[in-house]
């Protein structure tokens, strides 16, 4: 069996982070012979220097449909959107089936490109129930299967994770971690910490992450003692471990593996009922879910569980149990039932 993988993003981001996972675990069961189309300059190409994976690299979804670097039977796994159209033109040339995973709830272009992309795939993967609702609004033809994100297994040192901790003596840390844009809610956060700020002092709210709203994101926050931005962080697994909880307040959100890496750490999770988010936390047993949007609801919800030793214990113990069902092997057999499926 040969799968090709194709990811043309530029940069690493949670897309490119799952599709190395799963290169890197189908690599280590030796049943899978895997190819990467990938940019040059693609970051993917120093992770996967180690792995016996045949590297093709395209620059552009337009360019590199060349037969002989792909074997008869090869199956094309499309990871981004440039990929899906590459897919597709090498399907239309060479006649190569692909399969498509899209990570995000948002909706479809309902353009004739986008719909081809789409209907000749012999399967879109989606992670989450949310993501499948939109693929069907572009057509209800489309074959769907939901296999969602895997965790990346964060280590976690003890002695960083004391030395993050001895940083905010006698604090409750309160962890968000993302990028820092709209859709990721940090403004919601930064509102409930505004109003915390006197009444629980104990609190110390904790930023991970960069983005197109940093500037404008620290403006708001501007005055706050109890609000920290601590910039993109490379090891995030040492900080994950030194929250007291995470909140992950998503207006929208295809599923959100953060939430599975806090899980990872024993770290208990607030998230918003948006997207793909409900596919993880089921209320009151893996984490609590707040309405999207509101900042009122996180801030109880936050000032609720901070305060509550037991249902804080009780929601890591659900999520250790849950995780079960997204180790990266277990996502990878997943995907490996899907192929031969395909193949056959």
């Amino acid at each position: 069996m040969h799968i090709c993988h194709v990811n043309l993003a530029k940069g690493f981001s949670g897309g490119e982070r799952q599709t190395l996972n799963l290169i890197r675990t189908l690599a280590s069961q030796g049943e899978v012979r895997q190819s990467a189309v990938i940019r040059a300059d693609s970051p993917l190409n120093q992770h996967l220097a180690d792995l016996d994976v045949t590297i093709i690299h395209i620059n552009h979804h337009l360019t590199g449909h060349l037969r002989r670097r792909l074997p008869q039977g090869t199956l094309l796994h499309a990871h981004d959107g440039k990929a899906v159209y590459w897919c597709a033109l090498q399907n239309l040339l060479h006649g190569n089936p692909y399969v498509i995973t899209r990570r995000v709830d948002n909706p479809l272009k309902s353009n004739r490109l986008t719909r081809m992309g789409y209907s000749r795939a012999q399967r879109v993967v989606c992670l989450s129930r949310a993501i499948a609702a939109q693929v069907g609004k572009l057509s209800g033809e489309i074959a769907t299967s939901i296999i969602p994100s895997s965790y990346s297994a964060f280590e976690a040192d003890a002695d960083k994770v004391a030395e993050i901790r001895s940083q905010f003596p006698g604090k409750v840390i309160v962890g968000q971690v993302g990028k820092l844009i709209h859709h990721k809610g940090y403004q919601l956060t930064i509102e409930a910490a505004s109003r915390l700020g006197n009444s629980q002092p104990q609190m110390q709210f904790l930023f991970l992450g960069a983005g197109a709203d940093e500037q404008e994101l620290k403006a708001q926050a501007e005055g706050l003692e109890n609000v920290r931005f601590l910039g993109h962080q490379a090891e995030v697994g040492h900080y994950l471990a030194a929250m007291d909880l995470m909140v992950f307040p998503s207006l929208n959100e295809g599923l959100g593996s953060t939430v599975l890496e806090a899980w990872q750490h024993g770290t208990p999770v607030i998230g918003s009922d948006a997207g793909g988010i409900p596919d993880m936390i089921d209320d009151g047993v893996t984490g609590l879910l707040v309405p999207a949007g509101d900042s009122q609801a996180l801030e109880q919800a936050i000032v609720r569980l901070a305060g509550d030793a037991e249902l804080q214990a009780r929601l890591a113990a659900g999520a250790k149990a849950r995780l079960v069902d997204f180790t990266p092997q277990s996502v990878a057999q997943r995907y490996l039932a899907l192929y031969r499926q395909l193949l056959s």
